[in-house]
């Protein structure tokens, strides 16, 4: 490597630094105050050396004053240049991901909500996706008048193998060994029953919003979210930080091909319409049953009450 490489790396190592450091506000003004704070100190110096140490004329005091005025100089360029540089330069591929702490995941797919037309999801048993993805850009599509295309791929509740292991995995996690909570196939295939019964719901009371469900053979220790805007990855562990990526990212393209090929080698199952259906409709065990009774689920009871209850409970797990 020859020296004008070796320059332009060190130019845009330390342009990445001074980027991360001044797009922090905390950082930012620290990193200035301490700017400002050597350079007084090395004015300071250079005074002190003059006036006090050294006679101006001295050799000596020539060059060490020749060597602080050149350090101020490079120091004062350089936060110019950094500041420039943080203002106008074009995002880097290091800004396209970023890793996401617990208390900031449901803001990023409020993001994602906002600029959004579609919206594919690839999971476990979709609470999330039922309680709030749905809900949210149904109403949106009802407002605006726009079409929204949703897919949803959810482990296939009659697919007795792939409950089981799913279930045995939740149940490993240190989030839920250390609460009183533990997971069962049953609550595990009514939470996948109550996402599909939500989507018909919904699909019915606004006409705009089009929803595809997939049943998997299959479960995954990730689940996926992504719409037009950006694409996020979360763990099955409440507590674990998350990935997001913006459209134009590597992570984006290959993640949003997964899901297509998921829907692929999946069960579909046709949400249409359920007649007398409207906006006003409380979500009851009548209304439950009937979905049943359409689509064919056979469900007892007992199962109705359950699949009622959680359908108006709207919790959201981040």
């Amino acid at each position: 490597m020859n020296l004008a490489a070796y320059g332009l790396y060190g130019v845009r190592y330390n342009s990445k630094k001074m980027k991360t450091i001044l797009k922090h506000n905390k950082k930012r003004n620290a990193f200035i105050i301490y700017c400002i704070l050597i350079i007084i100190a090395l004015l300071s110096s250079k005074y002190f050396i003059n006036n006090h140490l050294l006679c101006p004329h001295n050799e000596t005091a020539k060059v060490l004053t020749m060597i602080i005025d050149k350090i101020i100089t490079s120091l004062i360029v350089s936060i110019i240049i950094g500041i420039f540089l943080f203002k106008i330069e074009v995002p880097d591929e290091e800004s396209k991901l970023e890793i996401i702490e617990p208390i900031r995941i449901s803001d990023s797919f409020e993001i994602g909500r906002k600029k959004s037309t579609f919206w594919y999801f690839s999971g476990g048993a979709g609470r999330y996706t039922r309680n709030v993805t749905i809900p949210k850009l149904a109403k949106k599509a009802g407002k605006s008048n726009s079409t929204i295309n949703l897919k949803i791929c959810i482990i296939d509740y009659e697919n007795d193998d792939a409950c089981k292991n799913y279930v045995n995995f939740k149940n490993s996690l240190n989030s839920n060994i250390n609460s009183d909570f533990t997971w069962t196939e049953d609550f595990l295939k009514s939470q996948i029953l109550a996402t599909i019964f939500n989507a018909i719901i919904y699909k019915s009371m606004y006409n705009l919003i089009k929803i595809d469900i997939f049943l998997k053979k299959t479960y995954t220790t990730t689940r996926i979210d992504i719409n037009d805007f950006n694409c996020i990855i979360t763990k099955e562990d409440k507590r674990d930080f998350a990935i997001s990526s913006t459209k134009d990212a590597f992570l984006y393209k290959t993640f949003k091909e997964e899901i297509t090929q998921i829907g692929n080698q999946s069960k579909k199952i046709e949400i249409e319409q359920v007649k007398d259906i409207n906006r006003k409709t409380e979500i009851d065990e009548s209304l439950v049953k009937r979905i049943s009774e359409e689509y064919n689920f056979n469900l007892n009871e007992e199962y109705l009450k359950e699949l009622t209850a959680i359908l108006n409970e709207k919790k959201s797990i981040f």
